[in-house]
């Protein structure tokens, strides 16, 4: 967000005056708020107020109208159409369901062959007994957190209010 500004204020940064502004405001320009009652002013966003006067420089003055709205969509819809036949995009569905698989494949190979494969090359290379339990523990304790996890955790920018760490803040006193 911009600095928040009454139009006077507007009219000196963007080099208009008022009368140009209200017209602009009628157009469509964003408003922050509506100063209501005499005296109160209504106050702009300097941000989105250029971001508008930008696209209306874009348009040169033109008024997209319905159609060609409609019709800009459609283009849309077919540019992606075509990239996705080229390879270019990926359906994030599509995506999914391929990882999903990868996962699967990755657990039923982690918990019922590597356990016991390990344990086997561990006997005989070191000549002692290795219990396959203590390969598939931890590999099942990994696999549940990881089934546990949520995006939105992971998605934390580490100011969390939450204490990483519950058992030692008490042991600190915090």
């Amino acid at each position: 967000m911009g600095m928040r500004v009454s139009k006077a204020d507007l009219s000196e940064i963007v080099g208009r005056d008022e009368r140009t502004l209200t017209r602009w405001q009628n157009d469509g320009m964003p408003v922050i708020e509506f100063g209501l009652g005499r005296g109160n002013e209504n106050q702009y966003d300097t941000e989105a107020v250029i971001q508008w006067l930008m696209q209306q420089a874009a348009l040169n003055g033109k008024k997209e109208s319905s159609r060609d709205r409609l019709d800009r969509v459609r283009a849309n819809r077919e540019e992606l159409a075509l990239a996705k036949d080229l390879g270019e995009v990926v359906i994030a569905s599509d995506l999914v369901g391929r990882f999903e698989a990868m996962i699967t494949a990755a657990k039923v190979e982690l918990l019922n062959s590597f356990p016991d494969e390990l344990a086997e090359q561990l006997s005989a290379r070191y000549g002692v007994e290795v219990d396959e339990r203590l390969i598939a523990d931890p590999i099942e304790t990994i696999l549940r957190r990881l089934s546990d996890y949520d995006k939105d955790d992971a998605q934390s920018d580490g100011d969390s209010d939450e204490p990483d760490d519950p058992e030692g803040l008490e042991e600190n006193g915090d």
